[in-house]
């Protein structure tokens, strides 16, 4: 078999297999048949704790009577009555949230910007009221035999205002929720700024027993956990900054035994597009313990945030905070706390690099930008400036190409030589490869100078690839749509419905290699010819906006290759 024809198929067979490997290590896991839902909690940990500790159930009785409940006498006997539930609705530019007197927490967070489907009109909600997840933060309190949490407990709301509106360069607003219980007083207070997705949490605990307390303290965080496969670029998992260093635990991995413990920075639950984490401002957290999700689709893990002395009489105050937000550069960079380290292209420092810089590309080109006080607009289509940063790529490209393209003339011109030399060395193929060698060298040919354009671009296209699954700024993001010829992209990160962006590609890769100048018999064109198809089965799946580079790449090199056929005449 001709050496150029094996290069050829090894190259293909190293890109294919080199793409897929790049796509396990750094895409989330493979879809899978999500388990079956019920509103059911968990009643058993899936492992046995090491230590002698109870999971939290909600809701929990509390020991003492509520505050504010009436306690009406009938036939001689106390019956407590719940106090009636307050609920405050915060409405600001980005988010919507509610919280309710019922533990004291959210029970709503709704992001503006954001829809959860893209032909729908519900928006992503962090807290939604059907599944697990239905309201944070819980405290758990835990000292020798005593353990409780403030899930059930009634708050009463420290003011009158039960609706907030936040003014787009408004004020940062406050809600204070208090109650009593075992004799202390928990005051929970949330802090909303307009811009921010960062909710300033804080809760002061005093100790009205008359003696000395000291209390373990942890914070349950759970999330809805319907398995691998919901979307094609979603996963999910535990994301912690322990010791400075971001860890990453997917649910599907978890078996109940992972306690990782340090300097807890902050720790989150998310997937790839959304986040939320409790984020330790002022003391960091001692460990964080790893549940194996249930059946029932509930995925949770504990923050161990550490002691809390409480001398008796006196106010201790906890600050901390909660990120409720997108995974979006500038929106965790804003909220601070080195939040920002939860977007992570890739594992491999070269292409975190590469794919940051690409996404800064195609930002800059989409927002538009500003030179001595004049505004240029932006192109606000990332469809056109994904066909941008192609064109900009296959420029920069140009020289190593065209002599990529001119090697390859050189090569079939050589054909003749070469089969001459196979005749004459017929049985002895280690006088040919000398031979052949000595030739190329005497014609100042390089046999794998056609090569380096398709393993220099390979690294581009896996960053590129890494940019469209993860940056939130392409999900839903539309380029075009003419519904007479099944043409409408809506998502850029999400595949071609009708498969007409791979079907063109697949044409164009097949018509740039009958047009490249062969260096090999014809057997060997007619089997190239089969690559076209096996890379069009490939993209079928591939985001469109990938699809969508490969095809103007394409397109610039058969311009190119028709121009370096007319300057070689």
């Amino acid at each position: 078999m001709d050496r150029n024809l094996v290069l050829a198929i090894v190259i293909s067979v190293v890109i294919i297999l080199g793409f897929q490997y790049f796509y396990q290590a750094f895409s989330p896991p493979t879809p899978k048949k999500a388990p079956a839902t019920t509103e059911a909690g968990r009643t058993t940990p899936p492992v046995p704790p090491p230590e002698p500790e109870k999971r939290i159930q909600e809701p929990a009785a509390p020991s003492t009577p509520p505050v504010k409940a009436s306690e009406p006498e009938i036939g001689g006997q106390t019956v407590v009555v719940p106090a009636a539930e307050v609920r405050v609705k915060v409405d600001g530019p980005i988010f919507e949230a509610v919280l309710s007197s019922k533990g004291g927490r959210i029970v709503t967070f709704r992001l503006k910007d954001y829809k959860k489907k893209l032909d729908g009109s519900e928006l992503i909600n962090f807290f939604p009221g059907h599944g697990p997840d239905t309201a944070g933060p819980v405290i758990g309190f835990t000292r020798r035999e005593e353990e409780f949490d403030d899930a059930a407990l009634d708050f009463t709301l420290d003011s009158k205002a039960t609706a907030i509106t936040l003014g787009e360069k408004g004020q940062a607003q406050s809600v204070t929720f208090t109650t009593a219980t075992r004799g202390l007083t928990i005051s929970k207070t949330y802090t909303f700024h307009p811009d921010n997705y960062l909710v300033d949490f804080s809760f002061t605990v005093t100790n009205n027993s008359g003696e000395e307390r000291s209390y373990l303290v942890k914070f349950p965080w759970k999330k809805e956990y319907l398995g691998e496969g919901q979307e094609q670029f979603a996963w999910n998992s535990s994301e912690i900054l322990l010791n400075n260093v971001l860890k990453d635990y997917y649910f599907k991995d978890i078996k109940g035994e992972e306690e990782p413990s340090g300097k807890v920075g902050w720790a989150g639950l998310g997937d790839v597009y959304f986040f939320k984490a409790l984020v330790f401002t002022e003391k960091p957290a001692a460990k964080v313990r790893l549940f194996q999700p249930t059946k029932q689709g509930v995925a949770e893990i504990w923050v161990h945030y550490g002691a809390l002395d409480l001398p008796a009489g006196k106010p201790v105050a906890t600050n901390l905070a909660l990120y409720l937000g997108p995974k979006e550069r500038a929106a965790l960079s804003h909220a601070g706390h080195e939040l920002s380290r939860a977007l992570v292209y890739s594992s491999y420092a070269v292409l975190e690099f590469m794919s940051e810089s690409l996404m800064k590309f195609l930002r800059f080109c989409y927002s538009g930008f500003e030179v001595a006080g004049i505004r240029v607009p932006g192109i606000h289509n990332y469809g056109v400036v994904i066909i941008l940063l192609t064109i900009f790529i296959k420029i920069l490209f140009i020289p190593l190409t065209h002599k990529s393209m001119k090697s390859m003339q050189r090569m079939q011109e050589l054909q003749p030589q070469i089969a001459k030399l196979k005749e004459k060395y017929k049985d002895d193929k280690t006088a040919l490869n000398k031979a052949t060698m000595e030739l190329f060298k005497d014609q100042k040919v390089n046999p794998l100078g056609s090569c380096w354009p398709m393993f220099l671009q390979l690294p581009v296209f896996i960053a590129l690839y890494q940019t469209l699954a993860y940056a939130i700024e392409l999900r839903h993001a539309p380029f075009v749509c003419i519904p007479s010829i099944y043409l409408c992209i809506n998502d850029l990160s999400a595949p071609d419905p009708y498969y007409v962006t791979p079907i063109i590609m697949g044409g164009t890769m097949a018509l740039q290699q009958w047009m490249t100048p062969s260096a090999g018999d014809p057997t060997q064109k007619k089997m190239m010819l089969l690559m076209p198809v096996v890379f069009t089965y490939l993209f079928l799946s591939f985001p469109s906006g990938l699809v969508l580079y490969w095809l103007v790449s394409n397109l610039l090199s058969i311009g190119q290759q028709v121009i370096t056929n007319r300057m070689s005449k």
